[in-house]
């Protein structure tokens, strides 16, 4: 990850900024889609924005989440509704038996029940005459699961298992990762940004200090890797001659 080069001791104060790309915000606890901003780059840094912060936190995802676009292109609108809703719990069904997890909502994850399948929205698809309800599927990050290639296979024949009704149809969306609680890292987060600081002031000597700016914004992250996410404060930092 490329970092803000450093201007020579002679001067008095060295200011290191950080800029802010547009990512994910931390604001809830729970579990938090997390977006990747995919380049035209190498595979290694794929992931990497110009404009992110250099300093922060690395670590693995806990989940990848795959959408699933339950549809029916019937045309009356009260059978599509409810030939989506029946496949709806079939999909609910058939994922209780495979072991995966199915959650709702657009940033903000919670578990598919039959309590929370009534306050699902239902949408349009593709076409005005289409409608639509989306879910995820939340399959951890690790074991069976160790990159987006076998969670496509696994969500593929899943799909292609549920039944269909009337006009209904499934549609997948691209694979995103998840994490839970991302307000938790934020100590980690500081301290990464502390001990860079301090890392750069000592390369000026000991007589030189830092003054940390920004620490009270806001959490954001984004997707680091195929399955890492990288969290980060909007910051600054200065180096600056200690008083005597």
């Amino acid at each position: 990850m490329k970092r803000q080069g450093l201007v020579p001791a002679a001067l008095a104060a060295v200011a290191v900024p950080v800029l802010m790309p547009g990512v994910a915000l931390a604001q809830d606890e729970g579990m938090i889609v997390v977006t990747g901003s995919r380049v035209d780059r190498d595979d290694y840094d794929q992931y990497y924005d110009e404009g992110q912060s250099a300093i922060g936190l690395t670590r693995k995802a806990d989940n990848f989440v795959k959408p699933i676009y339950v549809n029916s292109d019937s045309r009356d609108p009260e059978v599509r509704r409810a030939e989506v809703t029946a496949m709806l719990q079939d999909v609910m069904k058939l994922a209780a038996r495979q072991g995966i997890a199915l959650v709702a909502g657009d940033y903000k994850l919670v578990p598919l029940t039959d309590e929370s399948l009534k306050a699902l929205s239902f949408g349009t698809g593709n076409r005005p005459d289409t409608t639509r309800v989306k879910v995820y599927a939340r399959l951890a990050v690790g074991g069976s699961y160790a990159g987006v290639k076998e969670v496509d296979a696994a969500i593929a024949a899943f799909v292609k298992a549920v039944p269909l009704t009337g006009r209904s149809y499934i549609e997948t969306g691209g694979t995103d990762l998840a994490i839970n609680n991302p307000q938790g890292y934020r100590g980690a987060v500081v301290k990464a940004i502390a001990d860079e600081a301090k890392r750069y002031a000592a390369m000026f000597g000991p007589d030189y200090g830092i003054e940390i700016r920004g620490l009270d914004s806001e959490l954001y992250f984004k997707q680091a890797s195929e399955t890492e996410v990288f969290l980060y404060i909007e910051h600054s930092f200065v180096i600056r001659p200690k008083q005597g």
